[in-house]
């Protein structure tokens, strides 16, 4: 039998991998808790006022751990918060290990790390889970190749692992509250604008030169955080 005879036709399906960042208290841990039957592997203390299932995890090894035991487990969704807090974790066990981190090698390592739990997260993928994860956001220079510059709001991680979870990742939504900007009459007859919000929070699924964001699904490209269809979109039901 010929390579090309073990072809197949049509759409596959297969459990997601969603990275959900923004920026502090804008929901990134509420809209996750509404997956089905959901943990969260919780490398920061920020689910405290959320009716979800936890486990605390103070080491980057305890976090490999649980992800490991999730692949078997009876959870239909693992939620990693965060990932910025679990790269964290990692530094700490190389300051431990008295890892020398000098000539880049420790940026290596951090990514090497930060691999392996994602591949504790492909064979629960495997299994037929969805992975959430969650992680903070910064804000970086980005540069195109004719050498323009402008700011650009990013996952909060270190180059390496940021490239790597955006590469790995189906899905990588921004989510921030919905703004835009009024525009007023100023002193000497001068037009001036003024940002505000409504207040609703969003998740972005296209990118746009201010943010990062991609899907390799067909999704709106503004959804509704606190839209329980949303979450039905996001699953592919």
């Amino acid at each position: 039998m010929s390579v090309l005879e073990r072809a197949t036709t049509g759409k596959q399906t297969r459990s997601r991998k969603i990275t959900i960042y923004g920026g502090q208290g804008d929901g990134k841990s509420t809209i996750a808790s509404k997956f089905p039957n959901s943990i969260f592997l919780a490398t920061e203390d920020g689910t405290a006022n959320i009716d979800c299932t936890r486990v605390s995890l103070e080491s980057a090894i305890d976090t490999l751990q649980a992800a490991n035991e999730c692949a078997t487990s009876d959870f239909q969704t693992i939620v990693l918060d965060s990932a910025d807090w679990f790269e964290k974790l990692i530094e700490q066990a190389l300051r431990e290990e008295n890892f020398k981190t000098d000539y880049g090698k420790g940026a290596i390592e951090i990514d090497r790390r930060f691999g392996k739990l994602l591949d504790q997260f492909d064979a629960c993928i495997e299994a037929g889970k969805t992975v959430v994860i969650i992680c903070h956001q910064e804000i970086r220079k980005a540069e195109d190749v004719a050498g323009n510059t402008w700011d650009q709001i990013k996952p909060k991680l270190s180059k390496r692992v940021c490239e790597r979870l955006l590469e790995w990742s189906d899905i990588v939504l921004h989510m921030k509250r919905e703004d835009f900007i009024r525009t007023e009459e100023g002193e000497f007859g001068r037009k001036k604008g003024i940002a505000t919000t409504t207040g609703r929070r969003i998740l972005c699924s296209d990118s746009h030169p201010s943010f990062i964001a991609k899907t390799r699904y067909e999704l709106p490209a503004i959804m509704d955080a606190s839209d329980n269809e949303t979450i039905t979109l996001l699953l592919g039901e």
